[in-house]
């Protein structure tokens, strides 16, 4: 294999050489869906017509490019075209959701200056609340991903790489195999579905030498080849990505496909890594991997990053040439996914091995909206009989649980406002939600974002006061439990639900004297209690809604707030919940159908504003 990158600095240098040495082979090959057959002249001849398009938008070596697109032939088209015009592709799975998409478009746009030094690639990393997390590479990053991909795919001038669900989330990693492919001289076939049925089809009907799979896909089509018609003689090498490979599944691989198994572990932040032939078949059959690079660090650790014995399952860290050491503009998300010392924070876990290897015990969590995403195509069997839910009796408790810590929404992030309302002290009251001590301390009460909720929470709490803004406590009261009529009330963690200890406060978010505390038997705040005749005694037609759970009481307190002719402001980085996801969700669900979401300055500066004024008087 061989991709020439030691003579060309650019992916473009490496596809045009390709385009020139054999323009007549194929590259492209859409199976199933427009039916193209692009061979590298052709693609290298729309590349050119897309590049002048570019120019003639105003598009430049200094513009940032969101590319969400399916893998489809017009992805490679646009994606390389940029790169050959030298701007910076930002590219996002085609399943990540709107409203993160959305943030990615306002992020990665926010800024359209570029520096010669500057990243050749912006890669969507994460989708958690805040800035979103964005891997940068160079040119000379790019070309080396490109070839350390070939290497691991063991990729030639004979491969038909089948993308077997170009239509589903694989994302950037996914895309650099594709484009190794290419820069190798291969042909990459845009299959018709992951799915034995279909993949079989098209395995035998253009010649399939690889794939890859995820390890559930890859035991599917181990046990559907024993009964296939097809011919799948062609397969080479089966890579099954990211880890958990069943080694019963990874034993059947040879006698049921015919072909090498390989597996392969990589991160938008860079690494690669894959089991090795030297290594033997029982490396490659139990996921014994090494990075690609030689000079690559790998460490297992603890949850205090201490190294962890030899075969004890512990969190995988990664730091070498090839793997970036902070996300772009991101200072937040460095803090979380990097050690003091350079080493990127995988999300996987993994055992090392005496031989210096390691195994993927899991692979990092789906983002949100891609899990789901995955199974386009695939029915699951209806459920035979609904049993009742069991729910916790009286006086226990159940847990959501927390996927913390996540990095809070920042102005640039925040959904766009669609209510033109403007924050008035003079009309407005704080309603803080759920800041008792049952509920904080489970999720963290030093950690992101819990931290930045209660300091945010705290800022406002003073500030209404010293503005003369009424503070509204609401807090569940004891009856609120599961009736057998509905769910267990919302991320009811772990705690005392009755007695002195359940009623206290977080320190310095406490109620004093003039405050107002209400119990709610529901989310809202509003449900069987007097807040909206409070509301109307203290002449306020404006509410400020901060505290725990964005998705729940948060949100249902705001549309409440709304169907009573109030005016609500959620404020996007006083609130929290159990996940990013839950915490996104409840910032666009208002801002599209019942509020406006704000920030703790804006409202802080609201604040002062009254409290000048009502000094001034």
């Amino acid at each position: 294999m061989s991709t020439d990158a030691s003579t060309h600095t650019t992916l473009d240098d490496l596809f045009r050489a390709r385009a020139e040495r054999h323009p007549e082979r194929p590259a492209l090959v859409d199976a199933d869906g427009s039916g193209a057959r692009w061979t590298y002249g052709e693609l290298n001849e729309r590349v050119e017509h897309r590049t002048a398009a570019l120019v003639d938008r105003g598009v430049r070596a200094d513009s940032r490019v969101v590319v969400q697109l399916p893998g489809s032939p017009r992805l490679f088209e646009k994606f390389l075209a940029l790169v050959r015009l030298g701007a910076v592709p930002v590219v996002v799975p085609p399943a990540v959701p709107e409203p993160m998409a959305r943030s990615v478009r306002r992020f990665a746009g926010a800024d359209v200056s570029y520096v010669v030094d500057g990243p050749a690639l912006l890669q969507f990393a994460g989708d958690e609340v805040g800035v979103p997390r964005l891997a940068p590479l160079d040119a000379a990053e790019v070309v080396r991903a490109v070839s350390q991909r070939a290497a691991a795919l063991d990729l030639d001038e004979d491969t038909v790489h089948l993308a077997a669900h170009p239509e589903l989330p694989v994302g950037v990693p996914g895309l650099l195999d594709w484009l190794a492919v290419l820069c190798a001289g291969g042909r990459v076939v845009l299959g018709a579905g992951a799915e034995p049925d279909s993949a079989f089809r098209v395995v035998a009907a253009e010649r399939v030498t690889h794939t890859v799979l995820s390890a559930p896909l890859a035991g599917r089509w181990t046990a559907a080849a024993a009964v296939t018609a097809y011919d799948l003689s062609s397969l080479r090498t089966l890579v099954v990505n990211g880890g958990g490979l069943d080694e019963r599944v990874a034993r059947r691989v040879l006698p049921a496909l015919g072909c090498a198994l390989r597996q392969v572990f990589g991160t938008a932040e860079g690494l690669v890594a894959a089991t090795r032939p030297q290594d033997g078949t029982e490396a490659a059959v139990t996921g014994r991997m090494s990075a690609v690079s030689p000079e690559h660090e790998l460490r297992v650790v603890d949850h205090r990053d201490r190294e962890v014995p030899t075969g004890t399952e512990g969190w995988l860290l990664s730091r070498g040439p090839d793997t970036i050491r902070r996300y772009w503009r991101s200072p937040g998300h460095d803090a979380r996914h990097f050690t003091a010392d350079g080493f990127h924070r995988t999300g996987a876990t993994a055992r090392a091995t005496d031989a210096g290897l390691f195994t993927v015990v899991r692979g990092p969590a789906v983002p949100a909206g891609q899990d789901t995403a995955a199974r386009v195509g695939r029915r699951s069997p209806a459920p035979r009989s609904r049993r009742t839910r069991q729910h916790t009796p009286e006086g226990q408790t159940e847990m959501t649980p927390p996927t913390l810590p996540y990095v809070m929404p920042t102005p640039a992030t925040l959904p766009a406002d669609r209510t033109g309302w403007t924050l008035e002290a003079a009309r407005s009251a704080l309603v803080v939600l759920n800041l008792q001590t049952r509920f904080v301390h489970p999720l963290g009460q030093a950690a992101a974002p819990v931290a930045e909720l209660l300091a945010n929470a705290g800022r406002l709490i003073d500030g209404a006061r010293a503005a003369g803004v009424p503070v509204i406590h609401a807090v569940p009261a004891n009856a609120r439990r599961a009736t057998g009529r509905g769910p267990v009330p919302y991320a009811r963690l772990t705690g005392p639900a009755a007695g002195a200890a359940a009623d206290a406060f977080v320190t310095r978010v406490e109620p004093q004297t003039g405050d107002t505390v209400l119990r709610a038997r529901t989310y809202s705040a509003f449900a069987s209690t007097r807040l909206d005749s409070r509301l109307r005694e203290l002449e306020r037609d404006q509410v400020v809604v901060l505290g725990l759970y964005a998705r729940a009481d948060v949100l249902l307190t705001a549309a409440d707030a709304w169907a009573r002719d109030l005016e609500a402001f959620v404020v996007a980085d006083a609130v929290a919940d159990v996940s990013a996801g839950n915490h996104a969700f409840a910032l666009e669900w208002v801002a599209d159908t019942c509020g406006a979401v704000t920030t703790a300055d804006r409202v802080s500066a609201a604040f002062d504003a009254g409290q000048a004024a009502a000094e001034a008087v």
